[in-house]
């Protein structure tokens, strides 16, 4: 059994994944912590899902007194730096699923990943991992295009603008071109969990790949699938698309 640990249990993501890993014969659920504003610290994590108490109460912090093999982090930036400083601490590998970093934070992060193993994973979704290694496969044809446009779409209540998502996408397309020459387009209405396409314009016609989420509970399935994956792995950091090779 893997004692899982949650970070950000509280949120739209968290709550799925304590769900599923309540379900998960090979995982078990140790803690999920939540902010220090959050209304929901102190309550049951079987309750908070509207399920029958599991005698695990939501906290604001990590500490050494769980026996932890994996964190799953779905929080915030700065909470996220703080489980990823404890995770480098204890060696404990984690699925990072938060987004919205600043440049000093993904330094840090880059530093952390060098001891322990960590996937970052802006999106967990298989779709997204064979939307990105499909862009992997088509370099010839990317660098044929006039001009490539990246379009994204979330609830109106997600914070960051452009999605990390959709950053990630530009940052391996600029990888493939060379050029930072790729417009991203963002759209905050709604509820929609997440839509993500890339267009490629030619002189007269265009191509479009897409990828659209109906369902959030796929980004908690792919986390949990990740955290399997890597929780025997060497210190590094990870993708999903890795997963997938």
């Amino acid at each position: 059994m893997c004692n899982t640990f949650i970070s950000g249990a509280t949120g739209k993501v968290g709550r799925i994944l304590v769900e599923k890993i309540l379900e998960d014969s090979d995982l078990n659920l140790i803690g999920g912590s939540a902010s220090k504003e959050s209304k929901e610290l102190g309550k049951d994590l079987g309750i908070l899902i509207g399920k029958k108490a599991i005698n695990i109460n939501i906290v604001d912090s990590i500490s050494n007194e769980y026996q932890i093999d994996l964190i799953i982090d779905f929080s915030t930036p700065q909470n996220s730096i703080e489980i990823l400083r404890f995770a480098c601490k204890e060696d404990i590998p984690v699925v990072l699923g938060t987004t919205g970093f600043n440049l000093n934070e993904l330094t840090e992060i880059e530093k952390i990943s060098k001891e322990i193993p960590l996937l970052i994973a802006p999106n967990t979704s298989m779709g997204i991992a064979i939307f990105k290694k499909l862009l992997d496969n088509s370099k010839d044809v990317l660098k044929v295009a006039s001009s490539l446009e990246i379009n994204e779409k979330h609830h109106k209540g997600k914070k960051d603008s452009p999605s990390g998502t959709a950053i990630n996408i530009k940052a391996q397309l600029t990888d493939i071109l060379t050029s930072e020459d790729i417009q991203i387009v963002s759209v905050r209405e709604g509820d929609s969990p997440g839509e993500h396409s890339l267009k490629l314009s030619f002189e007269d016609e265009t191509i479009e790949i897409s990828h659209k989420v109906f369902n959030r509970s796929i980004f908690a399935k792919g986390a949990i699938l990740a955290g399997k994956w890597l929780k025997n792995k060497q210190p590094g950091s990870y993708s999903m698309k890795d997963i997938y090779s």
